[in-house]
């Protein structure tokens, strides 16, 4: 749930105090019998706040976590991950390449204007922008013209880096490319309320990545298409969703009203909570702490604190599911020592996983082997498993140089193995898999030294080159395309490092069918190629457990879709 920070002008400013003057209300709409009734508000306490307000550039689940409820996309998802209508009223599939989707007619956005299929097209068309500053470029290649659109940046990027164009010569060749695409790509709008989509290939997460995202106004965010992280906007967002934004106080909290006009939820019922609040605090602890003491009514709970959470506080109800999240130890693979296979798998070898699941996650998870989650329909169990084995570990690291030295460390060409292992400080989880890891490789010889960083700072490092090692988490989507995350031209690129043309192939060959027994098999192959090449050290799956105080009414379960998966049938009794 952490994210980063951004940057707030003075205009953003202003429209938050406008939001503020129509959003927030003194009491909440009437009862059915005319008589007035108390303002339901939730309040959700993490140490995660977002990053940026946007859909198509958020990649933290603190920053979706708002959006969701600000924004709609043109389908809804089950617990089952099902799609229903949202902004779209139907849809049509041709041939497995064309999508056309019928746009609800009456929707508005929260300052009153009309929803049309021009912004849906418009969101896209942020994504294939040459100045897009997000990671998904590289989900919507499928599209008609797009491929061709990334060879012109590309070869425009090479030329310039050449010296053979001027960068001013190199931006205006870009924009003459856009230009080109939207003219006669495949993102189209043959009226005000129909959306088509060809793609140039049948390409299976065509569907949820045009259903996914939140729809923006490309009435307000257009005039900012070249610098849409620093708009007002970013900070300020404006959806059609069932919550508005009243105000963002960074790293404080972030307060959400009641949109009336909202209606496109699963049961087509408006929302029963008036006003939700997401209470940022320091750290996990603070969280679980504030749900102990009644102070709020939604936080996630260590799972090694489950069992001890459900005997001491009775008044919480847990929520325990599967979810697609793993947890590992990612590498600088440009590194030369961890750029070895040999080293990787010998810190593999030399941590006790099923311990890790026991001792920090009480049980409630299973060790992971590689990039997938058991929970989702692509999951391989029968991937290679590195087993705790402390003396093959020690084997390894010698075939690899890093010999013993007098003082208990290993050496290679006279440098003792120390391993900077970064982590964001405000995850306990994390903090306790750092001390974890650090206190099983110090036999081996390898010092772990723990760099605890808040959020912003972690983010820059490990997208930089000055990362060694860091322990991080992937909350995996609803298709298992893993693009962005691996393949050499992924937009998460600079975290991962991972360039490996057999995984390319992989990736491209689970992405260009729509046959879902042929994809298990592709992905399938995959999570074994990235197990055998230890992309990184996968530590566990865990499972999630959300304490949610009694007052809360109508929680139905957890699913890989998450807790809230039908939070408008919630309501919140009065604090007495």
């Amino acid at each position: 749930m952490q994210a980063k920070g951004t940057i707030r002008s003075p205009i953003a400013a202003l429209l938050v105090a406008g939001l503020f003057l129509f959003g927030c209300a003194g009491t909440a709409p009437p009862a059915s019998d005319g008589t007035p009734r108390a303002l339901s508000v939730l309040t959700y306490t993490t140490p995660g706040d977002a990053t940026v307000l946007l859909p198509t550039l958020t990649v933290d689940t603190a920053s979706s976590f708002v959006t969701d409820f600000i924004y709609d996309g043109l389908a809804v998802y089950d617990d089952q991950l099902n799609p229903h209508p949202a902004l779209a009223e139907s849809w049509e599939v041709e041939d497995d390449r064309i999508y056309t989707f019928k746009i609800r007619r009456g929707v508005t956005f929260h300052d009153g204007a009309p929803l049309t299929a021009h912004d849906v097209r418009f969101t896209f068309l942020t994504i294939a922008h040459p100045d897009y500053q997000g990671a998904r470029f590289g989900d919507f290649t499928a599209i008609r013209g797009w491929a061709e659109l990334a060879e012109a940046y590309a070869a425009a990027d090479a030329e310039v880096a050449a010296g053979q164009l001027t960068e001013e010569e190199g931006r205006r060749r870009k924009l003459e490319a856009y230009a080109h695409f939207v003219e006669t790509g495949g993102l189209q709008v043959p009226d005000d309320y129909t959306f088509r989509v060809e793609a140039a290939y049948p390409f299976a997460p065509l569907f949820t990545r045009l259903t996914g995202y939140g729809i923006m106004p490309r009435h307000l965010l257009e005039p900012y298409m070249s610098d849409l992280l620093h708009s007002p906007y970013a900070t300020a967002p404006v959806g059609t969703g069932a919550m508005r934004l009243v105000s963002w106080t960074k790293n404080e909290r972030i307060v959400l009203e009641r949109n009336p006009d909202w209606r496109w939820s699963l049961t087509g019922q408006p929302a029963q909570i008036d006003r939700v609040i997401i209470q940022i605090v320091p750290d996990q602890e603070a969280a679980v702490t504030a749900l102990a003491r009644g102070e709020t009514d939604v936080a996630d709970v260590p799972p090694e604190m489950a069992d001890r959470f459900r005997a001491e506080v009775p008044e919480v109800n847990l929520y325990h599911y599967t979810t697609f999240a793993y947890t590992f130890l990612g590498y600088n693979l440009n590194r030369p020592t961890y750029g070895d296979l040999r080293v990787r798998r010998a810190i593999t070898h030399a941590l006790d996983r099923e311990a890790m699941v026991a001792e920090l996650l009480g049980g409630y998870g299973q060790v992971a082997h590689s990039h997938a989650s058991p929970a989702r329909w692509d999951y391989n169990p029968d991937v290679p498993a590195l087993a705790y084995d402390p003396d093959q570990a020690a084997r390894l690291l010698e075939e690899a140089g890093w010999l013993p030295g007098p003082d208990g460390l290993r050496y290679k060409d006279g440098q003792p193995f120390v391993m900077r292992l970064a982590v964001n400080e405000e995850s306990l989880l994390r903090r306790q898999a750092a001390r974890f890891i650090q206190e099983a490789l110090e036999p081996l010889g390898i010092r772990v030294e723990i760099q605890r960083m808040a959020w912003d700072d972690f983010l820059a490092h490990i997208r930089s080159d000055a990362k060694e090692t860091y322990l991080l988490g992937w909350s995996l989507g609803f298709d298992p395309d893993p693009h962005s995350i691996f393949h050499s031209q992924g937009g998460f690129h600079a975290i991962t490092g991972c360039a490996d043309p057999e995984i390319d192939r992989l990736i491209e060959a689970g992405r260009s069918t729509t046959d879902r027994a042929r994809r298990k098999q592709i992905y399938g192959e995959l999570q074994a190629a990235l197990a055998e090449r230890q992309v990184y050290t996968w530590l566990f799956a865990q499972d999630t457990v959300v304490g949610v105080n009694q007052r809360v009414k109508g929680v139905r379960h957890g699913s890989p879709r998450g807790l809230f998966w039908n939070w408008e049938e919630w309501t919140v009794d009065p604090v007495r």
